[in-house]
């Protein structure tokens, strides 16, 4: 099965939950790296939530990315999957795509649903 890495701001609860579901409908398998919840708490842990993320992206088929908000998290995600050769799927929820969202993702969209579609 297709693994699909849930790249988004940490607090973006509504996006994991909606996109899980969508993926799962889809017949693909989420990998939601805020399983491991550092929300409140990153400080000393930088690189445990930095090479768990990595390992997750590296195990992927795609990434799915949020850029509904400015985060730098999501943005470093989405460019370590597009230097892997890992194709990247952004959602911009209606907001402006930056130039470097445009560069990194493979398609851009403003809804979730025709972003999983695009997966």
């Amino acid at each position: 099965m297709r693994q699909v890495y849930l790249a988004g701001p940490p607090f973006a609860d509504e996006y994991r939950t909606r996109a899980a579901a969508l993926v799962c409908a889809a017949g693909l398998e989420p990998v939601d790296p805020m399983r491991r919840d550092f929300r409140g708490g990153t400080v000393g842990h930088e690189t445990e939530i930095v090479e768990g993320d990595v390992a997750d992206i590296d195990s992927c088929d795609v990434v799915l990315a949020a850029f509904t908000a400015p985060d730098e998290g999501t943005a470093m995600e989405a460019w370590y999957a597009h230097s892997r050769g890992i194709p990247v799927v952004a959602y911009t929820g209606g907001s402006w795509a930056h130039p470097w969202t445009v560069y990194v993702a493979r398609t851009v969209h403003t809804t979730l649903e025709e972003a999983v579609r695009a997966l």
